[in-house]
């Protein structure tokens, strides 16, 4: 819906000069997820904490005083290339939000700084889970160049209007997609 950007299309909003919300627009978080499946079931986890699941078992078994046989039987759950892969695209999710931020919305700021002013987006700490909408009172604080709009203006109502026909256009199975450029 015109009204909700999650994940990469809240990373394309992040490109803007400036961001458009009504009331009831939604923004998502960026961190990476994955799925897998366990026990014929299709589960969907966020690698930042899978990677701090792993970090806090690894630190304990480190600090233990006494018996490792527990914590290396949970740590026995986790292969250490998927946990480099998964820090490696938690960096790259990062990377790409602070480079695109650093040369727009948030110029002038440097990138711890604006890691701070992200950390909504790019960590579940706040938001717990990856689905959750963020809404412009959940991001006001975030420096982004966001210009709320009356839902009642002629320019909602285009985008309600293309949304809807796109949608209708798209969603039947005998309908083909017709792309066009300057020359074709």
């Amino acid at each position: 819906m015109p009204g909700k950007a999650k994940s990469a299309a809240t990373m394309i909003c992040l490109g803007a000069s400036e961001i458009m919300m009504g009331k009831t627009s939604e923004l998502g978080p960026v961190d990476p997820q994955i799925v897998i499946e366990e026990n014929n079931e299709l589960k969907c986890f966020s690698l930042y904490n899978i990677v701090k699941s792993y970090k806090s078992v690894f630190n304990r078994a480190v600090n233990s005083k006494g018996n490792l046989q527990p914590y290396l039987q949970q740590l026995s759950y986790y292969d250490a290339r998927e946990i480099e892969e998964y820090i490696s695209m938690c960096s790259l999710s990062r990377d790409i939000v602070v480079k695109t931020l650093k040369t727009g919305m948030l110029l002038g700021l440097n990138e711890t700084e604006i890691r701070k002013k992200m950390e909504i987006f790019l960590t579940p700490k706040k938001v717990k889970v990856h689905g959750r909408p963020l809404y412009y009172d959940d991001i006001e604080n975030c420096g982004l160049n966001i210009k709320m709009q009356d839902l009642k203006t002629d320019l909602w109502k285009l985008i309600y209007e293309l949304y809807y026909r796109l949608n209708n256009t798209v969603s039947h199975d005998d309908t083909a997609k017709v792309i066009e450029d300057e020359n074709h």
